[in-house]
């Protein structure tokens, strides 16, 4: 099992009912404008302020988050981001 479907695993039931996108494992190069960049352990694309708020309280303090916009001016290291990354879209947040 990936570090990234094992955090998902973890929350369980905690994520139920968040209609945003969860994906484990994310390729952040597919999301930054440099194309450049390790794998996230999971990625939440919230549907909106009220989604990103629940997720937001899902979530425990000891687990790690990172917020970004549309991923430009981003670089991510090879090495990855731990824990959740959280994409803001232009579309829901902008």
């Amino acid at each position: 099992m990936t570090r990234g479907q094992a955090l998902i695993d973890k929350l369980g039931g905690r994520l139920a009912g968040l209609r945003g996108r969860i994906t484990p494992n994310a390729e952040m190069d597919k999301i930054t404008w440099f194309r450049a960049g390790g794998l996230a352990d999971a990625l939440f694309q919230p549907a909106d302020e009220d989604d990103l708020a629940a997720f937001l309280r899902a979530v425990p303090e000891e687990i790690p988050l990172t917020t970004v916009g549309i991923g430009s001016n981003l670089l991510v290291r090879d090495g990855g981001i731990a824990g959740f990354v959280i994409r803001l879209s232009a579309k829901g947040f902008g």
